[in-house]
C-alpha cells in the first residue's frame, strides 16, 4: 500500500461517515437503524402498558420497564460507537486495490446497483466474465460490454429491502468486496483495469 494509493483512497470517500455509511460496513449496523430501534422501544412500552393495565406488572416494577425501554437506544448507541473506525477500514481496503474504486460514498449510502469497469484494452468476453461472477453469486452478471470504450457493466445483484435498508446496504457492500477480490483483482493481471465505479 503506497502513500499515493492511501491519498487516492482518502480523497475518494466522504470526510465524515454518516450513521448509514458506518452501518453499511458491518452486520451489526442494522441495530442502529432508527425505525428498528423505534419499533423495539414501542414494542417494549406497549407490552409493558398492557401488562400494567392487567395488573401483571406492579407500579414498583416500572423502573425496570423504563430501563428495558431504553435498552434498544443504548444498544444502538454502543454499536454506533464501535463503528467509529469504519472510514479507516474502508480507506485501507480501497488503498490495497490495484485500481481506483470510485463512488464508494454512493455504495455506502445504498444507491449503487451496478459496477462499471473500465479496461485499458479489450475487456474479457461476456461468457468468461459471467463464469467468474457466477462463482461469487448467481445474481451477479454482466449487463453490457461496450468494446468501443472498453467498459463493462456488472450487476451487483442485491435487492433493496424496504423493511431494513441498512441490512441490504451491508449485503451490497460485502458483495462488492467479493466481486472485487474474487473476480476483478485476479482479472486485472490478464486484462488491466483502469478504474471501477459504483453506479
Amino acid at each position: 500500500m503506497t502513500e499515493t494509493a492511501l491519498e487516492r483512497a482518502r480523497d475518494s470517500v466522504a470526510e465524515r461517515f454518516t450513521r448509514l455509511m458506518r452501518a453499511s460496513t458491518s452486520a451489526r449496523g442494522m441495530l442502529t437503524d432508527p425505525p428498528l430501534v423505534c419499533f423495539a422501544v414501542a414494542a417494549i412500552v406497549l407490552t409493558s402498558l398492557i401488562l400494567y393495565n392487567r395488573d401483571v406488572i406492579q407500579a414498583g416494577a416500572l423502573p425496570v420497564v423504563y430501563v428495558a425501554a431504553a435498552l434498544p437506544v443504548v444498544v444502538a448507541l454502543a454499536v454506533h460507537a464501535t463503528l467509529a473506525g469504519a472510514r479507516g477500514r474502508v480507506i485501507a481496503w480501497l488503498a490495497s486495490l490495484p485500481f481506483p474504486l470510485q463512488n464508494m460514498n454512493g455504495l455506502l449510502n445504498g444507491v449503487g446497483q451496478d459496477l462499471v469497469v473500465a479496461f485499458r484494452d479489450l475487456p474479457p468476453t461476456r461468457e468468461a466474465l459471467n463464469a467468474r461472477l457466477e462463482e461469487v453469486d448467481p445474481d451477479c452478471f454482466t449487463l453490457e460490454i461496450d468494446e468501443e470504450v472498453e467498459e463493462v457493466e456488472i450487476r451487483i445483484g442485491v435487492l433493496d429491502s424496504k423493511l431494513n435498508p441498512t441490512r441490504s446496504n451491508y449485503q451490497r457492500y460485502l458483495r462488492v468486496q467479493r466481486i472485487v477480490a474474487e473476480v476483478l483483482v485476479p482479472l486485472h493481471a490478464e486484462h488491466p483495469i483502469q478504474w471501477v465505479r459504483v453506479r
